[in-house]
């Protein structure tokens, strides 16, 4: 396996077990302990309520487009065979906004699209988190057709 695009800290403490929760396909996020507050990106503290600490739970991998860019030239020429690209902001059902890669066609891409995630090994140590658009079929990528913001 080649991957020769820049890669996440996996051993950063703060986020942690963000990453471990990708390389076992779950979905991980932070809970305050005293508000209950669900959060990302992992933070010190709840932005909430100023608690320190965090624990760490599994929400579903869910969650509806809320926002996304088609990238038509490079951000890094790492990735310039891979333009056109989009990048999301998904919503998820339990609350939390995640930012990353969307896969599939880009033309098919609409804002309050229901996304589900997809999990990808790029390394032996890095699995990086990608949004589809979930779809009535066997098959998962599909999407509604419609206006897209480029």
């Amino acid at each position: 396996m080649s991957y020769d695009k820049p890669l996440p800290d996996v051993d950063d403490p703060l986020t942690r077990p963000f990453w471990q929760g990708l390389r076992e396909r779950r979905l991980t996020i932070q809970r305050c302990g005293r508000c209950g507050a669900l959060r990302w990106p992992a933070a010190p503290i709840c932005p909430e309520c100023l608690a320190p600490g965090a624990e760490w739970t599994d929400v579903a991998a869910d969650g509806e487009l809320w926002s996304y860019v088609v990238y038509r030239r490079a951000l890094s020429p790492a990735f310039a065979d891979e333009i056109p690209y989009a990048v999301g902001v998904v919503a998820l059902d339990a609350g939390p906004h995640l930012l990353s890669r969307i896969s599939g066609p880009v033309d098919t891409l609409k804002v309050g699209a229901r996304m589900t995630a997809r999990y990808e090994d790029v390394s032996p140590t890095v699995t990086l988190l990608r949004w589809v658009t979930e779809s009535p079929g066997p098959e998962n990528g599909g999407g509604s057709s419609g206006d897209h913001n480029d």
